[in-house]
Parts: structure tokens; sequence; C-alpha cells
């Protein structure tokens, strides 16, 4: 059922909370999922003893140090050049021609470093937490855009591969128009989507409680695919005022995706699914890793409230800035056993 029937915030959380009570059990008592179609996306809906807690952090338990690959958790205060650098643009070039927008109609210009912490106003160290800020820009930014955020990759820098598991700990910010992720490309020089692209978790800021994640493949542009999948926690656990973790299990041939301490996968995808029809299952290969806040764009419609979002480096038209800022707390890297 598509949330614009919803003529209020308290009948959509009516809604939600009916779905969670209609649940369909798995072997572990505690846990129950059911499945759902919001805003034409198939979508999770996750009841857990878990979220009767009232919690700052659901994020999952660190993992042993000896099944680390690699970690950061940002307690330098500076962003590590040996791992991170900036996309700096509104676009990319195609065959020659300048995409604007990167392809989605996106409004927003990535910003670069911009002090010897390898930050700027829009991507900064604060607390422990690696915090991204997008700005709404009442003089347009280089006379041309309106927002501003940060884009860091760690493209020719770290790369990643199976089998392992990748875990970030997060909190999304709020407000129409926000579009944050986290997600992988493919680290050799190939059309998109040839190679793939794994979206380990994007979210609307319109939603406050839906998180997704999706793959997307193909030939070309013009000749894709793509497969989504949503989860939705209680309505008494606002995904927005939380830090959750998502964990991507990567193996030979599959990918599933893990909210926080669950058990059980919102999402698996096996490369004979049948979703991939006449394409090539291309998730075996080595990735770079992509954090991000952009501002518009096609995911949710081109929908933006520029009210929502901060209007300098302080945030200071804010009650609680980061309430509109994407944190990470830390990501992991570990093994996982053929």
């Amino acid at each position: 059922m598509p949330l614009k029937l919803f003529q209020n915030k308290k009948s959509l959380t009516l809604f939600l909370s009916l779905l969670i009570f209609s649940h369909i059990s798995f072997s572990n008592e505690e846990e129950g999922y059911s499945r759902v179609n919001i805003e034409g996306v198939s979508t999770i809906v996750i009841e857990s003893e878990s979220y009767r807690q009232n919690k700052k952090s659901y994020c999952r338990d660190r993992s042993h140090p000896s099944e680390v690959i690699w970690e950061e958790d940002f307690s330098s205060g500076a962003l590590d050049k040996e791992t991170w650098k900036y996309d700096v643009s509104n676009g990319f070039y195609d065959k020659g021609k300048f995409v604007y927008g990167w392809g989605n109609a996106e409004l927003q210009y990535y910003r670069g470093a911009m002090t010897e912490e390898h930050t700027n106003e829009n991507l900064f160290i604060e607390d422990g937490l690696l915090k991204i800020q997008p700005i709404h820009h009442r003089r347009a930014f280089q006379k041309e855009f309106d927002y501003t955020s940060a884009r860091i990759k760690t493209q020719d820098l770290k790369q990643f591969t199976y089998p392992s598991k990748i875990t970030f700990c997060f909190k999304v910010p709020t407000g129409i128009g926000a579009w944050p992720a986290f997600w992988l490309m493919p680290n050799e020089d190939i059309a998109w989507p040839q190679g793939g692209e794994i979206d380990i978790m994007e979210a609307k800021g319109r939603l406050t409680n839906i998180a997704g994640s999706a793959l997307h493949f193909g030939e070309g542009f013009h000749n894709k695919d793509e497969i989504v999948q949503n989860v939705v926690i209680p309505p008494s656990v606002r995904f927005q005022e939380k830090f959750h973790s998502i964990t991507m299990e990567w193996r030979e041939g599959s990918i599933k995706m893990f909210l926080d301490s669950q058990k059980e996968p919102y999402m698996t995808v096996l490369n004979n699914d049948e979703s991939f029809g006449e394409f090539i299952y291309p998730f075996d290969r080595n990735y770079y890793l992509i954090i991000n806040v952009a501002i518009g764009g096609k995911y949710d419609d081109h929908k933006v409230d520029r009210t929502a979002f901060c209007l300098n480096s302080k945030c200071s038209n804010k009650k609680n800035p980061d309430d509109h800022r994407f944190l990470i707390d830390w990501i992991e890297y570990t093994r996982l056993k053929p």
C-alpha cells in the first residue's frame, strides 16, 4: 500500500504497527518477519525483542580482533588520507560528455578537503563520529548550486571482496530530500552497471523508519535491472533517531543483508536468482567503498524541502544539528569462513 494513501503520520504509524503484529515467525521465537509492499518496493517488517529496549544504539557487537581485516572508528580526529579520497563535482564524464547530477538529477555539489585533517564544512570528525553535513546555501555555491555535501571513497586505496562481512554502524539524517548511502562499486574500469553496484544502505530522509539495500546490474544504462529490498522496524524505535548497523555477508555467488543484531537476513540474493534473467551475476569481484549524502534526485521522486537542511558549517539554524547529518560510528571488514 503506497504511503501517499496515508493522510498523516499517525495513520502511517498505526498501519506499520498492525503490520508488525501480523508477522511470520522463524525458528527464533523472539523474531518475526513479514513482507509487504510500500511505495512499490518489497519491504521486510521486523519485530524483535531487541527493539523493545530503549537504547541509543542498536548496532551489532564489534567483531573479535582476530576476525578483522580492516576497521575504521574515526578516533584520530582526522580522515585517513591513505584510505579515503573525495569526489569533487556535481557529476562525471561519460564518453567525453559531462553528466550533471550524477545521472540521477541530484542537486548537490560535492566539496573536497579543506583542512589539514582532510575534512571540510560538509564532512568532519567530531566526538569520534564521521559526520556528513549537507548545507543549503542561500547564495548559490559557485553561483550555480543551492546545496553542497560530501562524498568519500576508497577507490585505488582499499578494496573489498568475498568471502567477508562488511558492517557499518550509522545514524541517518532526517529531512525531505536527504539521500544518505553506503555502497560499493567495482575496482576495474568497466561500464556501469556491467560490473554491478552494491548499495549496502540507502535511505530517504522523508521516511522515518525505512532503510534499504539494492543490487544494480545489466549491460548498459538503457539495458539494466535491479533488486531492491527495504526494511522497516517498529515505529516505537525511530530509525532516524538511533544508531543502527547493516551487515553484508558476502560469499561467492551470494549476498545477504542483516539489520543490527538480527540473526535472519532481510535480503538474500543468489547468483541463480531469476531476477537476473538474461544478465550475468556480476558481484564476484573486487570493489571499493563509497559514503555520501546526495540531495534530491530520482531516488525519492525529486522531493526536497530546503528548510530541512543546515544553512552553515555550524548548522546554527537547527536545534539538534546531528539530526540533519549522516553519522558513522564505525566500519568493519571481517573474514568469513568459506
